[in-house]
C-alpha cells in the first residue's frame, strides 16, 4: 500500500519541484491514507487513526525512495536505497540495520553450536511490511522481532540509530542525502534488494546468486534480518534502473 501511495505521488510531482516539496508531498500521501482509515471493529466515537499511528510507529505504512530529478540534475536519497554513479555508490546502509543483522547472525551461530537446527530462512518482508513478521521458519528472526520493533521508535529520529522512512510522520528539516548528477553520467538507482550492486542489472544478479550460493542464510557474508527462502527469488524486493543522464 506505502509503495503504491508513494508511486502516484512522485508521478504527480511537478517537474521542478525540489527536494523538500518532494519529501512533504510523498509523505503527506501516506498521512493523508490514515485519516481516511476506518476501523471496522471500533464503534467509538473518539477514534483517532492519528494518534493510534503516532502512537505506535510499528503499524505505519512505510517505505523507502531514491528519486532522480532531471529538472535539477539531482538525486535523492530518501532512506536505504541505492545510488550508484559511473560506477561508484554511494553507502547507504543504516547503524541500526548492522546491529540487528549482526544480532541474527549471534543468534544463528549460537544455535548451531547448541545442536539446534538454525534454518534461518524467512519469507516475511521487513517490519515496515507486515506487523507481524512470518518468523516460525526462522528461529533467529523470531528472536530479534522485539528488536525489530523497537527499531521503529528511531524511525525519522537524528543519532545513531536513527534513520529516514516515509511513514507519513517524516521531519521536514531530516538531512537528506543529495547526489548531483552531470549531464552524461551513468546513473543506476536501486533498492536494497542488491546488497551487492554492480554497474549493470545482469552483473547485479550474478552477485545475488553468488551470494545465495555462499551465504543463504545471510548470517556470515552478509549480515541480515532475514535470510534467502526457498519459495522466493531472493531474499527482499528488487527495483534496478540504469541511464544516461
Amino acid at each position: 500500500m506505502a509503495k503504491d501511495l508513494l508511486l502516484d505521488a512522485i508521478a504527480a510531482l511537478p517537474q521542478d519541484a525540489s527536494m523538500r516539496e518532494a519529501q512533504s508531498m510523498l509523505d503527506s500521501r501516506l498521512h493523508e491514507r490514515y485519516v481516511r482509515f476506518e476501523c471496522a471493529d471500533c464503534a467509538h466515537d473518539d477514534f483517532d487513526p492519528c494518534r493510534v499511528f503516532a502512537a505506535e510507529p510499528w503499524e505505519r505504512l512505510q517505505a523507502n525512495a531514491v528519486i532522480y530529478s532531471d529538472h535539477r540534475r539531482e538525486a535523492w536519497l530518501f532512506g536505504d536505497c541505492q545510488i550508484m554513479v559511473n560506477g561508484v555508490q554511494t553507502p547507504t546502509v543504516k547503524r541500526v540495520d548492522v546491529l540487528l543483522g549482526d544480532l541474527r547472525s549471534f543468534a544463528a551461530q549460537a544455535l548451531a553450536l547448541g545442536g539446534d537446527a538454525a534454518d534461518t530462512r524467512d519469507t516475511a518482508d521487513s517490519p515496515a511490511a507486515s506487523s507481524a513478521p512470518a518468523a516460525s521458519s526462522d528461529p533467529t528472526r523470531a528472536l530479534i522481532v522485539p528488536f525489530l520493533r523497537l527499531q521503529t521508535r528511531f524511525a525519522n529520529r537524528r543519532g545513531e540509530y536513527g534513520y529516514f522512512v516515509f511513514d507519513g510522520f517524516t521531519d521536514p528539516d531530516y538531512p537528506i542525502r543529495t547526489i548531483t548528477v552531470n549531464p552524461g553520467d551513468e546513473v543506476v538507482l536501486a533498492s536494497d534488494g542488491y546488497p551487492r550492486l554492480r554497474p549493470t542489472l545482469a552483473a547485479s544478479e550474478r552477485e545475488l546468486a553468488r551470494l545465495r550460493d555462499a551465504d543463504p542464510q545471510l548470517i556470515h557474508e552478509y549480515r541480515s534480518t532475514k535470510g534467502f527462502s526457498d519459495d522466493l527469488a531472493s531474499f527482499d524486493d528488487r527495483t534496478y534502473l540504469r541511464f544516461i543522464a
